[in-house]
C-alpha cells in the first residue's frame, strides 16, 4: 500500500467547510420553521429530501448496477460512489422530522380520502422509513461483500430493492400531494430519474479526482445522455395518455404545469436543460471527456433536477414560484450532511478496499 492509498483519520479543510455548511443550513432551516413561513420551511426540507435521498440512493446502487451489466471500468472511482451510503442516517432522520411536522405540509394529515388507509398519515410514513431502512441495511451488505471480493448476488438484491422502495416514495411523497391524482408511471419515473440525478453527481465528482481517466470520464458521459433519454421517455410516457384521453382524475398534474405562468415556463426550462439538454450539450466525445465540459454539464443537470423535484411538489402544494430562505437552508444542510460524510467515508478506507470481483 502506497502512502497515498493509507487511509486518512481527522478532519481536513473540506471536510470543515461541509461541516460548517450543514451546521449553517440546520439553524437556517430551524429558525424558518419557527417563522410565519413554517409550511414553506417543511416543504423546503420535503423537496431537499427527495432530491438528495434519490441522489445518494442512487450513488450506491451505480456501482451494482455497472458490474451487473459486467462493467468493470469504475475501478477506484467506484469507492466515490459507495461512499454516499452515509447518508442513510441522515436521509432517515429527515424522513422522521417529516412525519414529525406532517400536519404543516401533508394534505392528507387528518382527512379521510377515498384510498382509506393507504393514505393514513402513520402508515404512510411507517412504510415508507422500514423501506427505506430496509435499503440501507441492504446497501450495507452490498459494502460487506464487494470487500470480500464478491457482489454479484447482493449487488443484483440492492439493485431490486432501490427499484421498489425509491418507487414507493414517489408514489407517497410526490403523486399523494395530490390525493385526487393517479399515475402508475411515477414511482417508475422517480427511482429512474434519481439513477440520472445520480450519474449526473458521479460526473461531477469524478472530474475533480486525478486517476479518473478519459475513457472512464468519456462512460460516464455516455451514461447522463442515455439516462436523460430515459427520463424524458418516462415523463412522455407519463404525460402522454393524460393529454390524449383527457382523464380528469390524471390531467390534474398537467394543468398548473402546462397551462399555467410561471410553471409553464419552469416546464419549458426543465425540457431544455435536463431533458434534452445533454443530448445536444454531450453530443461529441470531446466533451463528454473534457473535465470542464463533463462537470460543467453535470452541475447544470443536479441544478436543473433539483428544480425538478420542486417542481414535482410545489403546484400539488399550491406554492407560488418563489425561492426562500427556507429553500436555500435545507439545500446547504442537506449538502452539507452528504459532503462531510463523503468526505470521512473517502478519508478513512485505503484505495483499494473494495477489490475486484473473484479476488480473494
Amino acid at each position: 500500500m502506497s502512502a497515498t492509498d493509507r487511509p486518512r483519520h481527522g478532519f481536513g479543510a473540506a471536510s470543515l467547510a461541509w461541516g460548517a455548511l450543514a451546521v449553517a443550513g440546520t439553524a437556517l432551516w430551524l429558525f424558518s420553521i419557527n417563522t410565519a413561513a413554517a409550511p414553506r420551511g417543511w416543504r423546503a426540507l420535503l423537496v431537499n429530501f427527495l432530491f438528495f435521498c434519490s441522489l445518494a440512493g442512487g450513488l450506491t446502487v451505480w456501482p451494482a448496477v455497472v458490474r451487473a451489466c459486467n462493467g468493470r471500468w469504475p475501478e477506484r472511482l467506484e469507492r466515490t460512489a459507495l461512499s454516499a451510503i452515509v447518508f442513510a442516517v441522515p436521509s432517515l432522520v429527515a424522513l422522521v422530522l417529516l412525519w414529525v411536522g406532517s400536519s404543516h405540509w401533508s394534505p392528507w394529515y387528518d382527512v379521510e380520502y377515498n384510498q382509506g388507509g393507504w393514505l393514513n398519515n402513520a402508515f404512510i410514513f411507517g412504510r415508507d422509513l422500514a423501506g427505506l431502512a430496509i435499503f440501507w441495511l441492504t446497501a450495507a451488505r452490498y459494502l460487506i461483500s464487494r470487500r470480500r471480493g464478491s457482489g454479484m448476488l447482493w449487488g443484483g438484491i440492492l439493485i431490486a430493492v432501490y427499484g421498489i422502495v425509491f418507487s414507493l416514495l414517489g408514489f407517497d411523497l410526490v403523486m399523494a400531494l395530490d390525493p385526487e391524482w393517479y399515475s402508475t408511471l411515477l414511482g417508475g419515473y422517480f427511482f429512474m430519474s434519481g439513477l440520472y440525478i445520480a450519474i449526473a453527481a458521479w460526473a461531477f465528482l469524478s472530474v475533480w479526482q486525478r486517476q479518473a481517466r478519459e475513457e472512464q470520464l468519456l462512460d460516464m458521459g455516455r451514461l447522463i445522455v442515455a439516462f436523460s433519454l430515459m427520463a424524458t421517455y418516462l415523463m412522455y410516457a407519463h404525460l402522454l395518455p393524460m393529454w390524449y384521453e383527457n382523464l380528469p382524475d390524471e390531467i390534474r398534474f398537467l394543468v398548473p404545469r402546462l397551462n399555467f405562468q410561471p410553471w409553464l415556463g419552469v416546464s419549458y426550462f426543465l425540457l431544455a436543460v435536463v431533458y434534452l439538454g445533454p443530448l445536444v450539450l454531450l453530443l461529441t466525445e470531446r466533451s463528454k471527456c473534457n473535465r470542464w465540459s463533463l462537470g460543467g454539464i453535470s452541475l447544470l443537470v443536479l441544478c436543473g433536477m433539483w428544480l425538478e423535484r420542486w417542481w414535482l411538489v410545489a403546484p400539488a402544494l399550491r406554492e407560488d414560484f418563489t425561492f426562500s430562505l427556507a429553500d436555500l437552508s435545507a439545500a446547504m444542510a442537506f449538502a452539507g450532511l452528504l459532503g462531510v460524510g463523503m468526505e470521512q467515508f473517502q478519508r478513512r478506507l485505503p484505495a483499494d478496499y473494495f477489490r475486484p470481483d473473484g479476488e480473494k
